[in-house]
């Protein structure tokens, strides 16, 4: 297949360029208007532009659904919405919960990743949890939260057919660092939901942690004299991820760390099950969340996640000030990196996987293709 005439997304910047897609991937990066051979599928895509498929590496649930207790049919319909949206990659995030409720998340989440459903691609796991600090749970459950268990976290990631990915912890709980410099040589280490200093959050950074989860949300402010993790990523070679719904940071402070540090910024949209769906009450990680408008918070007020997919947190990031390209690569390349997986998805390049997006001048979406085979057309 030969699409043309589109403006595309590469390396960093629109350009003119026509793709040939063979046997799934990315064949070759063509010259504008070049020459069809007979019998070969061409496209038209004048006035379009052409992104890489997102990549979500940070997201619970959505359509009624939940990752932490979702059958595989159930995480079909779950793919299904994310490739509507564009996102043509995606990690399940879980939530704390007990020791069976989780061994079961693992195993269904295994099989659905074997399953390869036609929607988005299931590309590992984001454990968040049980590994956090209760100064800064958030919205997970404190009867749940565990310290450092290395034991626990090697069966859970077993059961899963070593999909776990990305794993979240407390830097300020006992063994954290041990457990940061083992597991940081095959997973990406995030600190997460903690109080911990500047210095810690340094000494993780050291020991092989990379990431950083949800950005400003469950940790302690900037302060001018106690930097914490904001300065630390500052100072650091990590990145952090980004919830851009409006809600959880306030667009000056998108913008702000947009003009600070771009090439660190991973978006994210934190969604629980009731994303994709209508105002009401739902449940995530067990407890009891209430939805109104576009904001989900518990009974005390806590927020408890988002009801948006990154997409649309791409196209907010855009309306609040950022760079369209730096939008686009921090839901494109950035966390495909966060994965592993830059060398296969999350860029258009030769030679990668074809997941990409047709879209108009309005970022309004047109096809969604994952390798090379168009999953959604026209959804919106």
């Amino acid at each position: 297949m030969i699409l043309q005439n589109a403006s595309v997304f590469v390396d960093g910047k629109f350009i003119e360029k026509d793709i040939e897609v063979q046997k799934g991937s990315f064949f070759h990066l063509l010259p504008p208007k070049s020459p069809v051979k007979e019998g070969e599928l061409y496209l038209d895509c004048s006035g379009k532009r052409i992104l890489p498929g997102l990549v979500e590496i940070h997201s619970h649930g959505c359509v009624g659904y939940d990752f932490s207790s979702a059958s595989p049919e159930e995480i079909e319909k779950m793919l299904s919405y994310y490739a509507t949206h564009g996102i043509t990659t995606v990690a399940a995030t879980t939530m704390t919960m007990g020791i069976e409720p989780y061994q079961k998340a693992m195993r269904q989440i295994k099989q659905a990743a074997e399953a390869n459903f036609s929607g988005s691609m299931l590309a590992g796991i984001n454990m968040e949890g049980p590994f956090l600090g209760k100064s800064k749970k958030g919205a997970h459950d404190p009867r749940y939260l565990l310290g450092i268990d290395d034991k626990l976290f090697e069966e859970l990631d077993a059961l899963s057919g070593n999909r776990i990915r990305i794993v979240d912890l407390d830097p300020d709980l006992d063994g954290a660092m041990e457990f940061i410099e083992k597991h940081s040589r095959n997973k990406t280490v995030s600190i997460a939901h903690t109080s911990c200093t500047y210095d810690t959050a340094r000494k993780a950074f050291e020991k092989g942690c990379n990431h950083i989860t949800h950005l400003f949300n469950a940790m302690n402010p900037l302060h001018h004299r106690e930097p914490g993790i904001i300065g630390a990523l500052y100072d650091s070679p990590v990145q952090a991820e980004l919830i851009c719904d409006g809600i959880h940071v306030h667009p000056t402070v998108i913008r702000m760390m947009f003009s600070l540090c771009p090439e660190k910024l991973v978006l994210i949209s934190d969604s629980m099950c009731a994303c994709g769906l209508t105002d009401g009450e739902y449940e995530l990680g067990g407890l009891r969340v209430t939805v109104s408008g576009k904001k989900a918070s518990l009974s005390d007020g806590t927020i408890a996640g988002s009801v948006t997919n990154v997409y649309d947190c791409m196209v907010n990031a855009i309306r609040f000030g950022v760079k369209e390209e730096e939008a686009i690569l921090s839901a494109t390349l950035r966390p495909a990196q966060s994965l592993g997986l830059e060398q296969s998805i999350g860029s258009i390049a030769e030679g990668k996987q074809a997941d990409f997006i047709i879209v108009d001048q309005d970022y309004h979406i047109d096809q969604v293709y994952r390798r090379g085979e168009q999953i959604i057309d026209s959804p919106k």
